[in-house]
């Protein structure tokens, strides 16, 4: 396989959060010292959520999510205007709280390396409300991440993110079994503290009836791995960037509900044929680019229906994306709409 395709389908297959193998105690030395360099994993201003993801220098895979915060008006005015992909070197240190995974207070933050991207022309609107989960007790939504032995897990409520904290040992021990993009069904409280970004408790099993659980998996993305899939829905443009050095395409199925989720059009057998993939859908996208939309976090064309059909491929429980393995150039057709 060529090298170049061999690491784009690395990247795009075993993207994932590992916790085990950073040393936290030299982590925290660099944040006491000189700053530890890191590249913003998302940032949301509104919802007060920025991540920084570290990752070793001796290793890409293995690497780090940390949530940020601070006590300087200075460093919040800069963090309300970070971006995805750009790379920051920070100064602080590790808060001291119940959280399964460390936060950084910062008290200093430079910019080292910028990142431009296709979605910074197009402004974002965001179409669900973390607010509406003060009047509810349980919602159904994608897993965005999980770790810490299940003790961690993030959601995705509509295209919100919030962090859930799972307290009882019977439910880590699910959590522990989920990938990222699963549907669940969570029911929940919404922790008083911290204020901002909101926070939930996961139900404990005691507080609901016998036969109803704190989280139920719906959708299991595994389940399929290794089998024949069918899928239709609107064209998605991964844009290259520090991890990825080419363009990947995907389709992006949506339901009523307001989940959604994304599956990644390759092919890791042939190279010709993957290249050939990538360059079908390339052409359609740039012949109809005017109908592109900012997805938070990538392109979406919702004049453009793909129809892709292959091997339904989902081998990492942090991997990025599901994907399609497709086995003919014509088992994926781009249907144009007027």
């Amino acid at each position: 396989m060529n090298k170049m395709i061999f690491i784009i389908t690395l990247f795009t297959t075993f993207m994932h959060v590992a916790f085990a193998e950073i040393n936290l105690a030299e982590l925290e030395a660099k944040l006491k010292g000189d700053g530890l360099e890191g590249e913003i994993h998302g940032a949301s201003a509104d919802s007060k959520i920025f991540v920084l993801s570290y990752r070793n220098p001796k290793d890409f895979f293995d690497n780090i999510q940390l949530p940020l915060t601070s006590e300087s008006p200075e460093v919040l005015t800069t963090l309300a205007h970070i971006k995805r992909h750009q790379f920051f070197i920070v100064k602080g240190e590790f808060i001291t709280n119940r959280a399964p995974i460390k936060h950084i207070n910062i008290t200093s933050l430079k910019l080292s390396k910028d990142y431009v991207s296709e979605l910074d022309h197009l402004p974002y609107q965001y179409k669900g409300d973390v607010i509406e989960l003060n009047s509810k007790t349980e919602f159904i939504g994608r897993v965005h991440a999980m770790g810490e032995q299940g003790k961690m897990l993030v959601m995705e409520y509509k295209d919100r993110i919030v962090p859930v904290f799972v307290n009882e040992p019977a439910s880590q021990a699910l959590v522990s079994t989920l990938f990222r993009g699963d549907l669940v069904r969570v029911k929940y409280a919404v922790r008083t503290e911290p204020e901002a970004p909101t926070h939930l408790n996961l139900a404990k099993n005691q507080s609901l009836p016998a036969n109803v659980k704190p989280i139920e998996l719906l959708e299991s993305l595994v389940k399929s791995h290794g089998s024949p899939i069918e899928k239709v829905g609107n064209l998605v443009k991964f844009s290259k960037s520090p991890q990825i050095n080419t363009n990947i395409y995907a389709l992006l199925v949506e339901d009523a509900g307001g989940t959604s989720i994304q599956y990644t059009l390759t092919n890791f057998n042939s190279p010709e044929l993957f290249v050939k993939i990538r360059e079908k859908l390339e052409k359609v996208w740039d012949e109809n680019s005017v109908g592109a939309e900012n997805d938070r976090n990538k392109l979406v064309n919702r004049k453009l229906v793909v129809h892709a059909k292959g091997i339904s491929n989902m081998v990492d429980a942090g991997q990025a994306n599901p994907q399609i393995l497709i086995n003919s150039l014509d088992d994926v057709f781009v249907e144009v709409l007027k």
